[in-house]
């Protein structure tokens, strides 16, 4: 297979954008940053959650799948 370069050779190549800087909000206090980080962790790694995403996901495919007409 032959793939072409399409691009102009002669072009110069600082022609760039620039992507606009994030505007990031940054927080002074460290403890509520890791309090912050702990909770959604905690979120993340919750056993009763996680059961209930699972089996809603089965119930969803077991839907999806045996009621299609393929």
């Amino acid at each position: 297979m032959i793939i072409e370069d399409e691009r102009d050779v002669d072009a110069s190549i600082e022609d760039h954008m620039e992507a606009p800087t994030p505007e990031v909000e940054m927080m002074l206090d460290e403890n509520t940053r890791f309090q912050e980080f702990l909770a959604r962790h905690r979120e993340i790694r919750d056993k009763e959650t996680h059961i209930t995403l699972r089996n809603a996901l089965i119930d969803h495919l077991w839907d999806e799948y045996t009621n299609s007409d393929n």
